[in-house]
């Protein structure tokens, strides 16, 4: 079955392959490691730092694996961008690894059936798998999470406080909760002894605090340890908050039944019929419940969830198959089994639709290199949202072209006149931000994005999903003959939270629908997505 969540992780990546902004420290840091090596004064994040510092480790791991692909690429003269896709099968690999163990390990617990129900329930929802391969700090500390898993089930504590002290001490430190939730229930009930626990936590915490401070130092030229920057940041300094704020149980009545889909339903079931699910489902749920005392809330920070509880829907869906011959109503019960799987793979459809109009920026940059030829020496400026919305610098494909990406430069200004074209955020052609191109640009492309869901009832499917202009490329009509871009030497930090910078979500959530008849949400769609706060959106 391990086929079939490789298959389905890879139709994520090639349909949906540009990133978003609180991707963008990884991806960049994973480009630099291959592209600049120990150049590091030609590093993004020394010009665009974002507010919280992350850890490097994630990026290298990430390179390490794909550097030889990425050199076959580059001796085959294959475009960079191309080298996007084999970063996030790299990183999608690396998850998939630890979660294809796990998978064997619950064969091993609860058999070959629900084995294979917790297969076909994980390709069946979107966000586990869209997420999979995606370069956030989440991603980065989910192997680890599902090593722990895997060794927790096998009662290898050793290992499983390792894995643990890795990923909360490195990646995410609120995971201290989940796995250590999970820590007590094995002293409680005396699988582990508080003796044993201090002899494997000691030496793992320091070894992995100081190989984070060691790595993240030199990468950012001066003593850090990241990740206890960003618990300061949200925890003592309570900052998350000011980037968007979601109710006490957003996570339980939005968040969950989003990514988990139709699946939900069945956790109860399987915890009442497979009671050896029912240590596996508590940890999970009181995680959810402790950080939801956090303000900040998206679906990306609970995502670690999500394997444990579709343990307990598989478990519920091998049970009800298993006796499907038993009776008519229990044949009728496997036909739900059944068509739960399909009801799920109907949304995820749907959201990733929804998600491929939401990188406008990744898409106006590819098409203004079908636009212009490589030989030319072309300048183009960047703006934010474009920026946000799927540009990267494996999406530079041209050493000879130069792009820019300076903010607070007003429209108009002798500064964005020096460049060939711009990539400009507009609702419409006659926007007011654009009026003062009139007569200096002229509009060769808009490129739209998602714009909101309407019913209709007349069509099939029943939803539509609407786009609207985003984006507009403006080719300057008589361009400098000698540019001046000594304002590009500025550095500009870029002014958006790296680590819980976007609301409630994370990649492609759709908004919450209600019983209208026309769902609408302005501007990009707000969990897939990212909502942008206030003081961006004004840059």
């Amino acid at each position: 079955m391990d086929w079939l969540l490789i298959l389905c992780s890879l139709v994520h990546i090639f349909l949906c392959p540009f990133t978003k902004v609180e991707e963008s420290f990884n991806l960049q840091a994973i480009h630099d490691i291959l592209y600049h090596r120990t150049d590091i004064q030609e590093y993004d994040h020394l010009e665009f730092p974002g507010v919280v510092p992350r850890t490097f480790l994630g990026p290298i791991a990430v390179s390490f694996v794909s550097a030889p692909f990425v050199a076959l690429f580059r001796a085959l003269e294959m475009p960079k961008d191309a080298s996007l896709y084999l970063v996030r099968c790299a990183l999608g690999a690396i998850v998939l690894w630890p979660l294809i163990k796990l998978r064997k390990r619950i064969q091993e617990m609860l058999g070959k059936g629900t084995s294979n129900w917790f297969v076909f329930i994980t390709v069946s929802q979107f966000h586990f798998l869209f997420y999979l391969s995606r370069p956030l700090p989440n991603t980065m500390a989910l192997p680890l999470v599902l090593l722990a898993y895997y060794y927790w089930l096998g009662q290898q504590h050793g290992k499983f406080i390792a894995c643990s002290a890795a990923a909360i001490l490195i990646f995410r430190g609120e995971l201290a909760i989940l796995l250590g939730l999970i820590l007590l229930g094995e002293l409680l009930t005396r699988r582990l002894s508080l003796v044993k626990t201090v002899i494997f936590a000691v030496p793992s915490g320091l070894i992995w605090l100081s190989l984070t401070v060691l790595v993240d130092s030199f990468f950012w030229q001066r003593l850090l340890w990241p990740e206890g920057e960003v618990l300061w940041f949200n925890v003592v300094l309570n900052k998350s908050g000011d980037w968007g704020t979601s109710p006490f149980l957003w996570y339980f009545y939005s968040a969950i039944p989003r990514a988990m889909g139709t699946s939900l339903a069945l956790v109860p079931v399987g915890m009442f019929l497979e009671r050896r699910v029912l240590p596996l489902t508590l940890p999970p749920l009181f995680f959810v419940l402790a950080y939801s005392f956090l303000p900040h809330k998206e679906l990306r920070f609970i995502v670690y969830a999500l394997p444990l509880l579709n343990i307990a829907a598989a478990a519920a869906c091998s049970r009800l198959w298993e006796n499907r011959t038993k009776g008519k109503w229990r044949t009728l019960l496997a036909l739900v089994a059944i068509g739960h799987l399909v009801a799920n793979l109907v949304l995820t459809s749907f959201l990733l639709m929804v998600s491929r109009a939401n990188y406008p920026g990744g898409e106006a940059l590819s098409l203004l290199h079908k636009m212009e030829s490589y030989e030319s020496n072309v300048t183009v400026h960047i703006d934010v949202l474009a920026a946000q919305t799927g540009i990267s610098r494996f999406g530079q494909l041209h050493d000879n072209w130069m792009y820019d990406k300076t903010e607070n430069l007003k429209a108009g200004s002798p500064e964005l006149r020096m460049f060939n074209y711009l990539i400009a955020e507009a609702k419409s052609k006659h926007a007011y931000n654009l009026r003062p191109y009139s007569d200096t640009h002229d509009i060769v492309a808009h490129i739209e994005g998602f714009s909101h869901i309407r019913s209709s009832y007349n069509h099939f499917p029943p939803i539509r999903i609407k786009t609207k202009p985003c984006l507009f490329i403006l080719k300057n009509k008589n361009p400098p003959e000698e540019p001046d871009f000594s304002f590009t030497l500025r550095k500009h930090p870029v002014d958006i939270i790296e680590e819980q910078a976007t609301p409630p979500a994370a990649d492609v959530e759709v908004p919450d629908l209600e019983s209208t008849n026309h769902f609408e949400t302005e501007g990009l769609l707000p969990d897939n997505c990212t909502e942008i706060p206030v003081s961006i959106q004004n840059v």
